[in-house]
């Protein structure tokens, strides 16, 4: 929204009862934002993505001739990426030649009339491209910028392509992963990427709130790096407040610092149980049997107890070994309201009638899949109902977007398409990827 009593783009809208609306006037966040992305893979994607789920209008304008290598991505049913699915569900495809000069021409009149534009190239990339943010700036002063990389901008390896593990790399979060004296664990899902593309949609989000005080739109930042970082809880500050002392180094599946906190096995499954607060250990003495230990010398204090972590660690998974099913003993100390749950396969977490009931996970349509599953929303509104959303098909909208956004006539969009500066659907499967963000 712009300045008092403007919209979207500058555009004057009605004015509006300060009256609370009745629940069945449904309405979104993003409602009548224009997001244009030009990123690839997850991380970018995910924070279009986001924006598209919540109500805005999204052009997502790949480079020709095949687009967005995320179209390439396993899981591939007919030819069709379900990996691309999951990320670009809502969005408009726009398939362009954006290295040439009317390629680049048509970004900036897009860029113009647009609210964001959401890009992962690497750091002067853009700016080679003709296209950096002083120019964006200028063509649209009220243009929100998101930029998300590997490394981030500002530093000596900045220049860096980067995929969502160099992150891991970078931050130190792989060396404090995986089995004791053992090597680094390399994530298994993509969590740097999501998590980036939820913290690039908080950050869009909060310049376009500041846009409403100034009516300027700002450059948004975000990096693999600095999302990765943020992830260390406990060990930097550790690390920091010990004068370097307490180094973090891979605890396997129990928490470094916490006890008993992490994976117990029972039976032939693991359950994970955590032991946080004070009073978390008495809830957990007095689940296992064992009362006499909640005050007892030695296990009272979690200082204590992780000094003596195998101990306690067997006496928890030495209760668990009297159980035949492992739910049994997550219904015991669940009454205790001791937190746990089993370590679920995928099969499982899709299926549990929770994450059913909670639209966790959903269904959702595509023309070739028929039915996709998918996660549920991370961010959830009470007045707001989910949008059904479909990925298009490679420069599917090519002519409604340059006819409406653009107001370009149709004998103009056939010289672009001789051109081959704007282009169809590809005969080729997706080129492999050259230039990560």
């Amino acid at each position: 929204m712009g300045p008092r009593g403007m919209g979207p783009r500058g555009s004057r809208h009605p004015r509006r009862s300060t009256r609370r609306p009745d629940r069945w006037i449904v309405s979104r966040p993003m409602d009548g934002v224009r997001v244009v992305e030009m990123a690839r893979v997850l991380a970018g994607p995910t924070v279009a993505q986001l924006m598209a789920e919540y109500g805005a209008e999204v052009i997502k304008v790949e480079p020709a001739p095949s687009g967005d290598p995320a179209r390439g991505l396993p899981y591939l049913r007919d030819g069709r990426s379900g990996y691309f699915i999951q990320a670009n569900r809502g969005k408009r495809s726009v398939c362009l030649d954006f290295r040439s000069d009317e390629g680049k021409a048509l970004l900036v009149d897009l860029a113009r009339h647009s609210d964001v534009l959401v890009e992962s190239f690497r750091p002067g990339v853009l700016a080679d491209m003709g296209l950096g943010w002083d120019v964006l700036h200028e063509a649209n002063p009220r243009l929100v910028l998101c930029s998300v990389t590997g490394l981030g901008y500002g530093g000596p390896l900045s220049h860096k392509p980067g995929y969502d593990t160099i992150g891991a790399a970078m931050s130190g979060v792989a060396h404090v992963s995986g089995p004791v004296g053992g090597p680094p664990m390399l994530p298994g899902p993509a969590m740097g990427d999501a998590a980036t593309g939820v913290y690039g949609f908080g950050g869009v989000a909060a310049a376009l709130f500041q846009r409403e005080r100034t009516g300027l739109g700002d450059w948004v930042q975000l990096s693999l790096l600095d999302t990765y970082m943020a992830f260390h809880e406990i060990n930097i500050q550790a690390y920091s407040g010990s004068g370097g002392t307490q180094v973090p180094e891979a605890s396997g599946n129990y928490h470094a610092t916490v006890c008993p906190a992490g994976f117990f096995r029972c039976r032939d499954r693991y359950l994970f149980v955590a032991c946080v607060s004070p009073g978390d250990w008495l809830r957990v003495a007095a689940a296992i049997g064992r009362p006499e230990l909640a005050h007892a010398p030695g296990f009272a204090a979690n200082d204590e107890r992780a000094a003596r972590r195998e101990e306690v660690n067997r006496l928890l998974e030495d209760w668990l070994a009297t159980f035949d099913d492992p739910e049994d003993a997550i219904g015991v100390l669940t009454e205790h309201r001791v937190t746990c749950e089993l370590i679920r396969t995928l099969p499982e977490a899709i299926a549990h009638p929770h994450n059913v009931a909670r639209r966790v996970i959903r269904e959702v349509p595509d023309e070739v899949w028929g039915s996709v599953t998918v996660p549920g929303l991370p961010i959830r509104f009470a007045g707001m109902t989910e949008r059904e959303l479909r990925a298009r098909e490679l420069g599917a909208d090519n002519r409604s977007v340059l006819r409406e956004v653009l107001e370009l006539d149709d004998a103009r969009i056939d010289e672009l398409e001789k051109a081959h500066v704007v282009q169809g659907p590809p005969t080729l499967t997706p080129t492999p990827i050259e230039e990560p963000s």
